[in-house]
């Protein structure tokens, strides 16, 4: 039997389940942001050793940095829970009001030439960011990735075949976002993440940020 197309071509919705939402905003303030954060970052640096955790290579501060990143880190903490907190609802609310409120911890990482962050995900926390304060000078290379959680399994029996969308953009297994100066990036703490090495003259410089989510207290009688 042979099979024919039509005179008319189908109609077709692709639908998008699941969300895993990936926010990318930029602040009013951002460069002002940046470069405040700048000076706080790398005067702390020639005073800490740092920490070692997914970085490889390079600086990764204490998770304090509310403490020691003065005026400009309070502002880019509240700017971030605020869009954390436009996109975050409690379906079961009493009367509006919400049983969690958000803490957060921040911390920096500054990245020579070569350095990167393994794939990891950031336990503990409901929303992960990342604000980026220098590329590096390299506007090619020093990604951020995202890992689709369903892999290695939608590679197993095809490896070669992925997905399309309706405007024929392959979709594979890993999102990436190019880092720009002043540019905050939001995304599910559960979603393992990594960053790849630039190849820039100078320094990449970040600023990580962990929502958490807290029981809130009681509410007020009366």
């Amino acid at each position: 039997m042979t099979v024919t197309g039509g005179s008319a071509a189908p109609q077709i919705t692709v639908n998008r389940l699941f969300a895993t939402p990936l926010i990318e905003v930029r602040l009013p303030g951002a460069d002002r942001l940046v470069s405040a954060l700048k000076q706080a970052i790398l005067a702390r640096r020639a005073a800490s050793p740092g920490v070692r955790r997914s970085n490889i290579h390079g600086w990764h501060s204490d998770i304090e940095m509310l403490d020691w990143g003065g005026e400009a880190a309070i502002e880019l903490a509240r700017e971030t829970m605020q869009v954390c907190g436009r996109f975050t609802s409690d379906v079961n609310a009493a009367k509006g009001q919400s049983r969690w409120q958000m803490g957060m911890e921040m911390w920096a990482n500054v990245s020579p030439a070569g350095a990167s962050n393994q794939m990891h995900a950031h336990a503990g926390s409901f929303w992960s960011a990342s604000f980026y304060v220098d590329d590096g000078g390299d506007g090619e290379d020093g990604f951020f990735v995202a890992q689709d959680p369903r892999f290695p399994m939608i590679r197993m029996v095809a490896p070669d075949l992925v997905f399309t969308d309706e405007t024929g953009e392959k979709q594979m297994s890993q999102f990436r976002v190019r880092p720009e100066p002043g540019k905050l990036v939001i995304f599910p703490s559960w979603l393992m993440h990594a960053v790849r090495p630039h190849k820039g003259p100078g320094e990449r410089i970040s600023v990580a940020m962990n929502v958490l989510a807290l029981p809130a207290g009681p509410p007020p009688e009366g």
